[in-house]
């Protein structure tokens, strides 16, 4: 009895509680529910967007790519100006969209050999996404880039950035590559510390074992002791 009693008090307590507290408690509610409706539909414009973006992204690389082969001269530079121009509206977007535009409009960058836009496109398309699968690549690039503008330091770095990417399947030829520009500073000293940690930490690779004739070269050469 006296437990019945107990609950029936706990229970006058609760609904004194809701009633004292009503106006608050709806007021709570309903902002719950407008910010689960609001997410909901910023989620769904996001997701259209990203659709339209990736939709958009397709057409201009099928107009780019349909009867490429057969273009030749001004007709070649003419279709790769008119991707380049189609794109600026994608590239500066975040998520897949500015990731897939920014590498589209490297590549053609690199195509008509304008290596500073060609690494400002890859970097972009790295920091778009900075922990996608495709960061690496873009580093990657972005090295290559900028060592054929002769910028050896920034190839350096961003060889390095690709190199120390967790499963980066380009790694050990990024890692021997910062060993080759440090060739190219003539810095033969650091390029046989890269030649050399390449070979300990991946002894049986191929790139490895093309660091060693690198190292066999420059004790030949009396670069290196």
């Amino acid at each position: 009895m006296a437990e019945t009693q107990v609950q029936e008090t706990s229970a006058q307590k609760m609904n004194a509680f809701l009633t004292k507290y009503r106006t608050v408690i709806l007021a709570v509610c309903a902002l719950v529910v407008t910010v689960a409706v609001v997410v909901a539909v910023v989620v769904a414009v996001c997701a259209k967007r990203t659709e339209k973006g990736l939709a958009r992204l397709d057409a201009i690389t099928y107009t780019l790519m349909q009867g490429a082969s057969e273009l030749a001269g001004d007709d070649l530079v003419a279709r790769r100006e008119a991707a380049l121009s189609a794109l600026t509206e994608l590239t500066g977007r975040g998520g897949i969209v500015g990731t897939r535009a920014n590498m589209l409009a490297a590549d053609l960058y690199f195509q008509k050999a304008d290596y500073a836009a060609a690494r400002a496109a890859w970097i972009q398309a790295a920091e778009t996404q900075k922990n996608a699968y495709t960061a690496p690549l873009a580093y990657y690039n972005a090295a290559a880039a900028a060592e054929n503008a002769g910028d050896l330091d920034a190839a350096l770095s961003y060889y390095q950035l690709a190199a120390d990417a967790e499963d980066f399947p380009l790694a050990d030829h990024a890692r021997f590559s910062t060993g080759r520009v440090y060739e190219a500073k003539q810095d033969y000293a650091a390029a046989a510390a890269a030649y050399t940690k390449l070979n300990d930490e991946r002894p049986d690779g191929d790139w490895a074992s093309l660091a060693k004739t690198r190292l066999i070269a420059l004790k030949a050469s009396g670069s290196i002791d």
